[in-house]
């Protein structure tokens, strides 16, 4: 289960910014123009300003994937706030939850082949279980039929509610809203496996690092999490700056052993992450 393979989604929330012209024959036609109507001066000006803006873009992504390349948690990662909290908690509690998530699915076999071949046998057996970022309960009906406990955190009330409607409210299911970046309310060794899709794609880096941070802590000795995350660095898609070798380098700081890293799965790599160049990480914390 590794390689990039074919495998699409669909409707992600935000549009990354994007220089104004990836033509250079189209620039120079336009400054060409406000030369012949402002003069040299003014075209250069103009010039100078779309640099302005265009240039620091362009650094702060070269220091990321120097960053990331390395595994270091850096000042550029470390700076990065455009999948701050806030952000995060304005975009999810106003989606559009009408699809239920289901808008990221690329197929139902797709989605079939992703449980039965990375959630189903990793989570099979588990006492509790915790899913990160659960939006409308798109995996939750699933987890809650394999787990004894199931414990859903999300960080708005919105996205709870959502889930709650789904599963109703049973004892064995319990709703945590969390403050972005930790598990607050989940007792320390509590929880046998954690599974997140579409969550963490979207978490700052420093979030990121905090959330492993907790992951391990409510762990139990040989429990298990499953993590989809943003494999390499690129704006499309909204996804945050994150790495397979950067996130691989955090868990194991925290104390979780890499045991596996895909990006297809469905024999020979039939389905996979491969548009935005996601990445599943299988942790685990040993005894």
């Amino acid at each position: 289960m590794s390689g990039l393979s074919g495998g699409t989604r669909v409707g992600d929330p935000v549009t990354a910014p994007v220089p104004p012209s990836t033509s250079t024959i189209a620039r120079l036609g336009r400054l060409r123009g406000l030369t012949r109507e402002f003069g040299p001066v003014y075209a250069l000006l103009t010039g100078a300003l779309v640099a302005a803006r265009w240039l620091p873009q362009r650094i702060d992504d070269a220091l990321l994937e120097i960053e990331g390349r390395r595994g270091v948690l850096g000042p550029a990662h470390r700076r990065w706030n455009e999948h701050s909290v806030s952000a995060n908690r304005r975009v999810w509690s106003t989606w559009d939850w009408s699809a239920a998530g289901e808008e990221w699915t690329a197929s139902e076999q797709w989605k079939a082949s992703l449980i039965e071949e990375l959630l189903v046998p990793a989570v099979k057996g588990s006492t509790t279980i915790l899913e990160i970022g659960p939006g409308a309960g798109r995996f939750s009906e699933t987890l809650h039929d394999l787990a004894g406990r199931l414990i859903l955190v999300d960080i708005t009330d919105t996205t709870l509610e959502l889930c709650r409607e789904r599963l109703g409210d049973p004892s064995d299911v319990t709703y945590v809203l969390s403050d972005g970046a930790s598990l607050r309310g989940v007792d320390t060794g509590s929880v046998d496996a954690v599974w997140s899709f579409d969550a963490f794609v979207h978490v700052a880096p420093i979030d990121v690092d905090q959330y492993l941070g907790e992951i391990r802590r409510v762990l139990a000795p040989d429990g298990v999490a499953v993590i989809h995350h943003a494999g390499r660095r690129q704006r499309q898609g909204w996804r945050s700056p994150m790495t397979a070798t950067l996130f691989a380098a955090l868990a194991s700081q925290h104390g979780l052993t890499v045991q596996r890293q895909v990006d297809s799965w469905g024999g020979n790599g039939r389905y996979g992450l491969s548009l935005h160049g996601d990445v599943i990480s299988e942790l685990r914390r040993l005894p």
